[in-house]
């Protein structure tokens, strides 16, 4: 099992949208979700969580009301559950996304706009940033988010947060030695996700829109209905 779920959510969810999804979430969520100032920061963590839960229901089989997460030590959000289940979001701009393994694992997403280079030797490694700085123009920010996309898929896979630092490993480090292989999985002009895993064959993506979202919170969620009904006799299922 190693499955990613991409979407872009360009089109912003109707506030009947908004609200219907809200209540698949715990309680919980729905205070950090409403804790939010920007509606964009709002929707991107609710989004998150219900792909992380759409995604769920259908691999294991298990009813979205008795899906119970928690947190490791570091905050790395986990299935109670069924452990041995794995996922991971990620989420920048207008794109939400999750992969759920049978493994741990790690995903990061990150919109590619103009950056301070000095954060590359803060941060980088010294491989890492002669990597970046072999190139000129457009390639070298593609470079800078390349490797910034898998070091924080990386921290994420391991479930350390912030207390390894980023300088402390190289991405470009033997496979031999770490056992992990990086994956990217989506890139254009505005965006480039990488994930981190110990399985070196590349998962299998889906990349969806909001209306696909709504259909599939429709079939996982017990039919739970955002849209009118004729919308939903436009899903495939």
């Amino acid at each position: 099992m190693f499955d990613a779920l991409i979407l872009n959510a360009a089109i912003p969810l109707t506030r009947v949208e908004y609200g219907a999804l809200l209540s698949c979430v715990s309680f919980k969520k729905q205070e950090k979700v409403k804790g939010f100032h920007f509606f964009r920061d709002a929707q991107n963590c609710l989004l998150a969580d219900i792909l992380t839960r759409i995604e769920i229901c259908r691999v294991t089989g298990l009813n979205n009301k008795t899906l119970e997460f928690s947190t490791n030590e570091y905050g790395k959000p986990l299935l109670v559950n069924q452990p041995n289940t794995h996922f991971n979001v990620s989420h920048s701009g207008h794109y939400v996304v999750c992969v759920i393994a049978d493994d741990p694992v790690g995903i990061d997403i990150e919109i590619i706009e103009p950056i301070d280079y000095k954060i590359a030797e803060r941060f980088f490694t010294f491989d890492e940033t002669e990597y970046i700085f072999s190139v000129q123009g457009d390639l070298l920010l593609q470079r800078f988010f390349e490797i910034w996309t898998k070091k924080e898929s990386r921290i994420k896979w391991e479930g350390q947060g912030l207390s390894k630092p980023l300088p402390s490993f190289s991405v470009f480090e033997s496979s031999e030695l770490t056992r992990i292989a990086y994956h990217n999985i989506f890139q254009n002009d505005d965006a480039i996700c990488y994930i981190c895993s110990t399985k070196h064959k590349a998962p299998a993506v889906r990349v969806i829109n909001t209306s696909d979202l709504l259909c599939d919170a429709s079939l996982a969620f017990n039919n739970v209905q955002v849209q009118s009904k004729d919308f939903y006799k436009s899903c495939k299922y």
